[in-house]
């Protein structure tokens, strides 16, 4: 989407408030870490502030008209320069910013592997590199071509390795009026001496009905299949996004099936359905862990007593309550926390056999020491 603004991001009114005073009254914090999961409004933030920042109007979004806005809506302009993880020692972000602007007009709520996808690049482990770091300095040595400010905006700081330190001193002292915005979802794994150097806006989750919401506009969904996705996707709108765009079905075939063959004790099985899911696209993957980590918050209200509460259709309730009956807390928290796992190890592109039989190992470990059924929706 060109010309993207605040207005754009489904609620978050007190982040797009914050952001907007920040540029009306020119206080800005020369590094700043939009700090929230892949998925989350944290990338839409950070550009909406951006084109707020060049804009040459006083407002409270973009005028759209001045030649400042007309650049940076089609994200072209020469003070605006974006860096983001790619593949291979020698690439820098300048190779790919053709497929870059395609990336944040069609998935402002993307995820790395979306990105890599689209590069054809999806079963490799991108990075910012040396070649990379240089090109930053480089970059903003210019002096500013037009407006106020020259701004860097870094997606995924989190793929920046030592590498990294060659950014500080420029971070820490940066040229007058230049402006670093950083996204990243995971603070641990961003360098801790960049990340001491940057004012932290922590994105929250989105919230059930801004996500329905926003399935419904881009017309991905009806109401009620809106409200099923929203409550899935667990307050990120990129999942939910990919879900509505898929079959849903498949993805609770699949964590069914998964869940009797884990049961069932025969490894031949186990073993052919460990390298079925891990042949899955990694969006697809992440959607069944994430289904699967919802499915299991269903089975602890069944376990609490709250039947009435669980959002799931007749079939899947049924097992969910059949199975809750042979599973103890303890068992399906140590299932959600195997599942969470399952998704951080997707996300640091961990080897897709090895993390889905391991998985059926810990699966089966686990059903078979508290269940005496076969878990069937029949």
């Amino acid at each position: 989407m060109s010309h993207w603004n605040l207005t754009h991001i489904p609620g978050m009114e007190a982040e797009k408030t914050e952001l907007r005073q920040l540029a009306r009254q020119q206080r800005i914090p020369h590094a700043q870490l939009f700090l929230g999961d892949y998925g989350s409004a944290a990338l839409g933030l950070a550009l909406g502030f951006a084109r707020l920042v060049l804009c040459e109007q006083d407002g409270d979004e973009p005028c759209e008209t001045c030649p400042a806005c007309v650049k940076s809506g089609k994200w072209v302009h020469p003070d605006l320069h974006f860096s983001f993880p790619v593949i291979g020692s020698d690439k820098t972000s300048n190779n790919f910013l053709p497929q870059w602007r395609t990336f944040i007009d069609q998935h402002p709520y993307g995820q790395p592997s979306d990105w890599f996808q689209l590069i054809g690049e999806e079963n490799k482990l991108g990075n910012i590199n040396v070649a990379e770091c240089h090109q930053i300095v480089q970059k903003l040595s210019y002096t500013i071509v037009e407006g106020r400010y020259k701004i860097l905006l870094m997606w995924g700081p989190e793929f920046l390795g030592k590498e990294g330190n060659r950014l500080l001193k420029l971070i820490e002292e940066p040229p007058d009026n230049t402006l670093f915005l950083l996204v990243g979802a995971d603070a641990d794994r961003i360098l801790p001496t960049i990340l001491s150097r940057c004012q932290l806006i922590k994105v929250r989750p989105f919230h059930d009905p801004e996500i329905a919401e926003a399935l419904q506009a881009m017309s991905l969904s009806g109401t009620q299949e809106a409200s099923r996705w929203a409550h899935l996707a667990d307050g990120n709108l990129g999942m939910a996004i990919h879900l509505a765009g898929a079959s849903e079905r498949p993805v609770v075939d699949q964590l069914l099936t998964w869940l009797r063959i884990c049961f069932a004790n025969k490894g031949t099985e186990l073993l052919t359905m460990a390298e079925k899911l891990s042949r899955m696209g990694r969006e697809d993957q992440k959607s069944l862990f994430h289904y699967g980590l919802y499915f299991v918050r269903q089975m602890l209200l069944a376990h609490c007593g709250r039947e009435e509460d669980i959002r799931l259709s007749d079939e899947e309730k049924m097992a969910a309550i059949k199975l809750v009956r042979f599973l103890d807390l303890d068992r399906l928290e140590e299932m959600m926390t195997l599942f969470d796992e399952a998704l951080r190890s997707i996300d640091r592109n961990a080897n897709p056999k090895i993390l889905f039989l391991n998985a059926s190992i810990q699966l089966h470990a686990l059903l078979r020491d508290e269940m005496r059924f076969t878990l069937s929706t029949n």
